[in-house]
């Protein structure tokens, strides 16, 4: 059994035993226990920083990451989010990447080190403005997404220019059983399942496509596993952390004349039709052990790229969700105004 595959056997039995053996949790977002929840998670990478609050909020994850074509290294995101009301939130995020295996463009010692580490990188910022509404018995978030060019393109770490995405999210309950649709178009595989980190990132048209099913456990827990399409429309640049593919860049030789070897040459952007089509399938899991602590890990398997993608992180959330339950008087002026809006 190989490493990645062990690592992600025991995270799966430590996150198990953490639902298990914290009766006491409150949830940083979610659900209570035999209702269904508000919304699933507007931003992924930072699990628990919950809509439901209004007013500013932030939190940030630490997390470990393994790749199957790099290895492991570590990243963290701050995020901060602001609620205007129960309908309409923004928020702002970007990660920042520690010892990032990255390809070698040095010549002289690509052959016999084909990746280094990248030190301290940032990704592209995320900004996000979602809007939530309650048509019948759906939940639908539609969300508009920017990027602004902070991460740099030429080790794939951000497209090199402002991005754009636009998503419709919608949920359905049968109790504690959810079902996820996802369908939205942009022009970058940045923003397209940011939970999942990617070592590329393209610019060029795509339209992106996601189902699955959520399922919340005791104590607002929750598991969430969905197929996700990643479709280009088009030609695609993409920047890459790493050889797409497996396709090493080739190296200047030279020919054992003795001089000194050329300096590294600038990454250069590859223009291809598929080199961006992705699809497979995702798995979190989410686990509040505090109003302000929230356990994560996420697998994703890309069928189209090859690649497996292991994570578990824990986010720390400034404002957790009140202890105090609502009033009689409260919950019915909360649902007259939901009645209001709709």
């Amino acid at each position: 059994m190989s490493f990645p595959i062990r690592w992600l056997i025991r995270s799966g039995f430590l996150l198990a035993s953490c639902v298990s053996a914290h009766a006491q949790v409150t949830a940083a977002a979610g659900i209570a226990p035999g209702r269904a929840p508000d919304k699933v998670q507007v931003l992924p990478r930072v699990p628990g920083l919950s809509s439901f609050l209004e007013g500013l909020n932030a939190g940030v994850t630490y997390s470990g990451i393994h790749s199957s074509s790099v290895g492991w290294y570590t990243a963290t995101t701050p995020a901060i989010n602001y609620t205007f009301s129960r309908r309409f939130s923004a928020d702002a995020s970007t990660s920042i990447y520690f010892n990032r295996p990255v390809q070698n463009t040095d010549p002289a010692t690509a052959q016999s080190h084909p990746m280094v580490d990248s030190g301290v990188n940032p990704g592209d910022t995320l900004i996000g403005f979602h809007a939530f509404f309650e048509p019948g018995s759906l939940q639908n978030t539609m969300t508009a997404s920017l990027t602004a060019p902070t991460g740099d393109r030429a080790q794939g770490f951000g497209a090199g220019q402002v991005t754009y995405d636009f998503s419709n999210h919608l949920e359905r309950y049968f109790n504690q059983l959810g079902v996820v649709l996802d369908v939205g178009g942009g022009n970058s595989s940045g923003i397209v399942n940011d939970l999942v980190v990617k070592d590329y990132n393209s610019v060029g048209g795509l339209a992106h496509f996601e189902a699955g099913l959520v399922y919340w456990l005791p104590r607002r827990a929750y598991i969430e596993v969905d197929a996700y399409e990643q479709l280009p429309l088009g030609s695609q640049t993409v920047y890459g952390t790493v050889p797409h593919h497996g396709e090493a860049r080739a190296a200047d030789d030279d020919g054992g004349s003795g001089n000194p070897p050329a300096p590294a040459p600038p990454p250069v952007a590859t223009t291809v039709s598929t080199a961006t089509e992705d699809n497979g399938f995702t798995t979190f899991i989410g686990v509040p052990l505090t109003r302000h602590v929230n356990l994560s890990g996420y697998y994703n398997h890309s069928l189209r790229q090859h690649l497996d993608t292991v994570s578990f992180g824990v986010t720390f959330i400034l404002r957790g969700p009140s202890k105090k339950k609502l009033s009689m008087i409260d919950r019915a002026l909360r649902e007259a105004e939901g009645a209001g809006l709709q």
